[in-house]
């Protein structure tokens, strides 16, 4: 059994492609879909998703969205993992401290802010710009190359990417999506190997390079970098007396001696570090995962409606199945009239209430949606209803009532009980029997079934009683 689920995503996506193959309705089976009440008011993707849930049992082939979804899930858990590993280890390598000279600040910034921001960078320009800038930045990527041996995994379920129906534009939001979880896991793993040596360990933080750049130039930029932070958590920010405190040269083996004096102030910069990759590394990221998210939603949006035979399949969504212009006029008869003499009338399309003898509550949808009656309810009567069922409707009847039978079928004495029935109840105005024809011939009526049916009815002299001849 197949949940049920509203959200359109690549499984909906793929499972319609596939279904559309194999089976895609008829004309009168889907707007009758459409006409549903509980169809109606949702969207033209929403209907397309709850068709395909309703009619995926036509696939007897294993889904393409299970074999691609295993092969995604495979491919984000295993290098997902690997990359929090490498992040922690990264973490750990950058603070390894000795004791011998203080951990280079700049060298953790580049790590932990500098590639984070050239990454953001390219992967916004990928989302907006063009298809080559996507496709440049895929193949710099180590992802793009490691997808390529998954398949060789013992454990994997083999699927060919190249049959899938994945766009170039939806495998590159693809992508961009994995690209962000990747390198945000890759953040944490930095984030957790700060957290847990500066709670084991003490650490000597300090700065150098070989550019010339001044403590108050040094400041600048860094004061800069806490913008987003300083004003809850001030100090997070770097002050100048600290970074002039932690300047070290590589001139000799030995540090500077005003720094050995003041080495307990030179831990203070992991508030900072601790800060910096909170906000540019992960937070930041995160924003960027939502939006490759989002992006990749939209893309499966658009995708759905070019699929092929999507187009179609929503025409007949909105288009009613049979004409409205019957081949000749409705004729409303006189039951006591067999012959000679009738009154022409066409339906009165304003009806308090459509009955179906033997008809079901969808065949009821199609007819009334053909015929553009008008009618504030619409009821199902006789077949596998129940007598007590069939009453329950005679009781709730009022003003016009239609209602339909088929032609074809001889009239029963049940029917006719409950034509009296209906009849009887003081506030039912008026009853108009409608005999149809079948399906294939528009619903109109031969002539001799019509007949039969008139001269069934004469036995209820009533008023009341009319018989529309399609």
């Amino acid at each position: 059994m197949h949940k049920n689920s509203n959200k359109i995503g690549l499984k909906s996506y793929l499972d319609l492609e596939q279904l559309l193959h194999v089976y895609k309705g008829s004309h009168e089976e889907n707007r009758t879909f459409a006409l549903l009440d509980k169809n109606k008011r949702l969207t033209s993707l929403k209907k397309l998703l709850v068709w395909e849930e309703r009619n995926r049992y036509h696939i007897t082939d294993e889904l393409n969205s299970t074999k691609y979804l295993h092969y995604l899930k495979l491919f984000t858990s295993l290098f997902g993992f690997v990359l929090l590993l490498l992040g922690f280890s990264t973490g750990f390598a950058l603070l390894s401290y000795s004791g011998a000279e203080p951990v280079n600040v700049i060298w953790l910034l580049l790590v932990m802010v500098g590639l984070p921001l050239i990454s953001m960078t390219l992967s916004l320009l990928s989302m907006v710009g063009g298809s080559w800038i996507a496709n440049f930045f895929n193949h710099l990527s180590i992802f793009y190359y490691l997808e390529k041996v998954i398949n060789f995994l013992p454990f994997a379920n083999k699927v060919e990417l190249s049959s899938l129906p994945i766009s170039s534009r939806l495998s590159r939001w693809i992508f961009l999506q994995r690209i962000q979880l990747f390198s945000l896991l890759f953040s944490i793993g930095l984030f957790m190997a700060l957290l847990l040596t500066v709670v084991s360990k003490d650490i000597a933080f300090g700065w150098s390079s070989t550019l010339q750049i001044t403590p108050e130039t040094f400041h600048s930029i860094l004061s800069y970098l806490s913008m987003p932070w300083s004003g809850f958590a001030p100090s997070a920010v770097p002050s100048l007396e600290l970074i002039e405190l932690s300047h070290y040269f590589r001139l000799g083996e030995e540090i500077d001696t005003e720094m050995v004096k003041h080495a307990d102030k030179l831990g203070a910069w992991w508030k900072f570090l601790a800060m910096a990759t909170l906000f540019y590394a992960i937070v930041l990221r995160l924003l960027f995962w939502l939006m490759a998210h989002f992006g990749v939603q939209k893309v499966v949006e658009g995708e759905i409606l070019r699929l092929d035979g999507v187009k179609t399949l929503l025409k007949q969504f909105d288009s009613p199945y049979v004409s409205t212009q019957a081949q000749q006029q409705e004729r409303h008869l006189d039951v006591t009239l067999v012959e000679e003499s009738h009154l022409e009338k066409s339906f009165e399309y304003e009806y308090s209430v459509v009955v179906g003898w033997n008809y079901t509550e969808e065949d009821l949808l199609l007819l009334k949606d053909s015929n553009r009656i008008e009618a504030k309810t619409l009821y199902v009567v006789g077949g596998r209803n129940s007598f007590k069922e069939d009453q329950v409707v005679v009781n709730s009847l009022d003003g016009k009532v239609l209602l339909y039978v088929k032609a074809w079928e001889p009239p029963t004495m049940d029917f006719i009980d409950l034509l009296e029935s209906i009849i009887e109840k003081k506030e039912v105005s008026f009853v108009d029997v409608a005999p149809l024809g079948t399906v294939t011939n528009n619903y109109h009526s031969r002539r001799e079934d019509v007949e039969i049916w008139l001269r069934k009815l004469e036995i209820i002299e009533s008023e009341k009683l009319g018989v529309i001849d399609v």
